[in-house]
């Protein structure tokens, strides 16, 4: 495959543009493979994984963990909760406060779908030698703590 043609717009020592650009290329090549396998958004997805992996919790918990808009958010939830995969219940601690929890069903679809997503980021990870990857992630995880830092 060929690189956008704004890859080195900035030249190679901008690499924060071009870290985007491959977030906006994985998503794109996600968002194909959840709609034509399993009929799912990529938010939809979002929200499901979550929910699976950290239990249950509210659109705004969601939001913040996965830098997710809240109006995404409610619409894949609607979605969601129409499939059977979730369901929303206000918190008994607060009434305004609505709790995002998967169902039985949506765990299973979750499981089905992780493991299908763990394939394709193991393929995509097979660029780089597998000797060099962990070395990668601590750079990624630097890099992502100093944007966070800079907030």
């Amino acid at each position: 495959m060929t690189l956008p043609t704004t890859w080195h717009l900035f030249g190679a020592d901008h690499m924060p543009f071009q870290l985007l650009l491959l977030a906006k290329m994985i998503d794109r090549v996600s968002a194909r493979q959840l709609t034509s396998t399993y009929g799912m958004s990529l938010a939809e997805w979002r929200v499901l994984a979550f929910v699976c992996s950290a239990g249950p919790a509210s659109a705004s918990e969601i939001g913040a963990a996965g830098e997710i808009d809240r109006a995404e958010i409610s619409r894949a939830v609607t979605k969601l909760m129409d499939g059977g995969l979730v369901t929303r219940e206000q918190a008994e601690d607060n009434r305004r406060r609505l709790i995002i929890t998967a169902t039985p069903l949506g765990e299973e679809e979750y499981r089905k779908i992780r493991d299908e997503r763990r394939a394709y980021f193991h393929s995509l990870m097979a660029a780089i030698p597998e000797d060099e990857q962990e070395r990668f992630a601590q750079h990624l995880e630097a890099l992502a703590r100093a944007a966070g830092s800079l907030r």
